[in-house]
């Protein structure tokens, strides 16, 4: 681990510790500005390790690095914000806060995205884009099936912005799962690293804003301290994710993985359908979310298979073709031409007879 990395973890680290520490003899009015202390500290360590990430990376990496550090720049600019609302007591929802904090998950999925551009077919990419609008629409009817029963206060608008943060970040972290199978990558803990964090930031975010419907968000709690040690993970997943893995000895079972793909998408559904009918009573709207979602990723996994189907076919043709010609049989096409031309010969001679 390079010096400079060290030193920005071990930083942080003692600061968190260190706030950690305090927390047992601060008063009720301090807890809250404490709390911005940590998130402040971790957001901040987080971008610098994205950073080092990008400048350090190679230049095939740089291409998807460049939008880690963006999505983690935006972060800790949208926490320099809250800062600001907390010390003016300016606290509207939404803010413009969550502009920012909102911009992490798409721009870990664009990055994400432009490294699978790099190395996999124009089909296989069609295919990782439909899994993850399949895995969106999914996890967007959960959500909503979570959030109505306790969503009579909210408007359209802040409902759409509580559901916004966790859905970015966990189709971040399902983006993040699929490219291990595409892109064959090694299973080792740096390349796991990143998709694992996505997807715990996305469940705290879930979490936390239910907790901020129903009115039970308390200052100091191990849910808000959650954000602050899983940012630490997200900075150093970003640092460490490459997309040039020597995954090729999973290949095959990488293959199988990638039709069972569109299952775990189905399976989402069937937990918001079942969610949603769960109430007493059962949410109307939650219950129409839950089975629009579920016609959407069904037909989304029936195009998505279809595709990959059609690419498969067209890899079994060429390489049938490739192995005729290392044999020295010409392709079907060119035997047909071959025997036309030999037969006008025999023609004209019977015509010269």
């Amino acid at each position: 681990m390079p010096a400079d990395l060290k030193l920005i973890l071990s930083g942080a680290s003692l600061l968190l510790l260190a706030t950690a520490a305090i927390l047992p003899f601060a008063g009720e009015s301090w807890l809250a500005l404490l709390d911005n202390v940590h998130w402040t500290v971790s957001a901040a360590a987080a971008w610098a390790i994205a950073w080092l990430g990008a400048l350090r990376g190679a230049a095939g990496q740089y291409v998807y690095r460049r939008w880690f550090c963006y999505g983690t720049g935006l972060y800790f600019a949208g926490q320099c914000c809250w800062n600001l609302q907390e010390l003016f007591y300016w606290n509207p929802f939404p803010a413009p806060a969550d502009v920012f904090y909102l911009a992490m998950g798409p721009c870990f999925g664009v990055g994400l995205l432009k490294a699978l551009r790099r190395q996999v077919s124009p089909a296989r990419l069609l295919a990782a884009k439909l899994d993850t609008v399949a895995m969106t629409l999914a996890l967007l009817g959960f959500i909503l099936a979570l959030y109505l029963p306790h969503a009579a206060n909210a408007d359209v608008l802040e409902l759409t912005v509580l559901a916004a943060y966790p859905l970015g970040l966990l189709s971040a972290a399902s983006l993040a799962l699929l490219a291990i199978p595409f892109l064959s990558l090694e299973l080792a803990w740096a390349g796991c690293l990143l998709p694992a964090a996505l997807l715990v930031e996305g469940g705290v975010w879930m979490q936390w804003n239910l907790q901020a419907l129903t009115g039970t968000n308390q200052a100091a709690s191990p849910l808000n301290w959650a954000f602050s040690v899983n940012g630490l993970l997200v900075g150093l997943g970003a640092y460490l994710w490459r997309a040039d893995g020597e995954g090729n000895a999973c290949r095959r079972t990488y293959a199988r993985v990638m039709r069972a793909i569109p299952v775990a998408a189905v399976l989402v559904s069937a937990a918001t359908l079942a969610l949603s009918l769960a109430g007493q009573p059962a949410h109307r709207a939650a219950v129409f979310i839950a089975a629009v979602s579920g016609v959407s990723v069904l037909l989304l996994s029936i195009l998505r298979q279809s595709l990959l189907l059609a690419e498969s076919e067209k890899l079994l043709e060429a390489a049938a073709h490739r192995g005729q010609s290392e044999l020295g049989y010409p392709p079907p096409a060119q035997t047909g031409e071959r025997r036309e031309c030999e037969g006008e010969p025999q023609r004209g001679m019977q015509q010269g007879e």
